[in-house]
């Protein structure tokens, strides 16, 4: 696999990230547990990610610059963006187009907010979530691999709501926290309780849906372990009593 394929695959593996070494790209909105409204969910909101990576020497950085909070990343503005034209005006070594993504959660807390840097690309308005830090070294990332992120969030899945789970064979539980319609354009939230028969985990994996009886918060405490599966689905792993 070429250099360029092993940064893709390790960036779209990790989720919402600070800047920390080792930090992931799916940030969640700029939210202070102070302004959340408990009868206000973001399910299904939608966004898009924008990644300029840079190599230096043995190490990668990669921005993550999102609409989260500020547009729900129109379809138009975000298919006009070209990654090359983004790449050449920054002097990247790449640009990975992250999205579009929607939320599969109600609400998100980030403890230890990201600068609010802002800039357009094209017509969309974006702020700097994230810059991602990791040494070459760690490149490489499969479906369905468990990969540490450094972050402080809290996701919270209200009581009544259908949440989408992968376990894997040690019982593990790992939440879908967004879908992406990255490999699949035209996934949607009504697909999610079929989704299981479109995925190929390893052996004594499997996908489960269930409705919760009371609300169900996803804690990272300064670290989280993050899977995808093969179409860019991203989930948490749910630590009872823990991030």
């Amino acid at each position: 696999m070429s250099r360029r394929a092993l940064v893709l695959s390790l960036l779209l593996a990790a989720a919402c990230g600070d800047d920390r070494p080792g930090a992931g790209v799916d940030a969640p909105p700029a939210v202070d547990a102070a302004e959340i409204d408990a009868a206000v969910s973001v399910r299904g909101a939608r966004y898009c990610e924008v990644l300029p990576v840079f190599i230096t020497g043995d190490q990668v950085e990669a921005q993550v610059w999102g609409t989260q909070g500020l547009s729900d990343c129109p379809a138009a503005a975000w298919t006009a963006l070209d990654p090359s034209a983004i790449q050449q005006q920054l002097g990247a070594f790449m640009v990975v187009m992250n999205g579009p993504r929607h939320w599969v959660l109600d609400t998100v807390v980030a403890f230890a907010l990201p600068t609010a840097e802002h800039r357009w690309f094209g017509d969309l308005e974006m702020r700097l979530l994230a810059t991602v830090r990791f040494p070459i070294s760690q490149l490489g990332n499969a479906p369905y691999t468990p990969r540490t992120v450094a972050r402080d969030t809290a996701f919270t899945f209200f009581a009544g709501a259908e949440i989408y789970e992968l376990v894997a064979p040690d019982g593990a539980v790992y939440v879908m926290q967004s879908y992406a319609q990255i490999v699949d354009p035209a996934l949607t939230e009504a697909a999610l309780p079929g989704l299981g028969a479109r995925l190929a985990p390893p052996a004594g994996w499997r996908y489960q849906v269930r409705t919760l009886a009371a609300p169900l918060e996803v804690r990272a405490a300064g670290t989280a372990t993050v899977i995808q599966d093969e179409l860019q689905n991203t989930y948490q792993r749910h630590v009872v009593g823990g991030g």
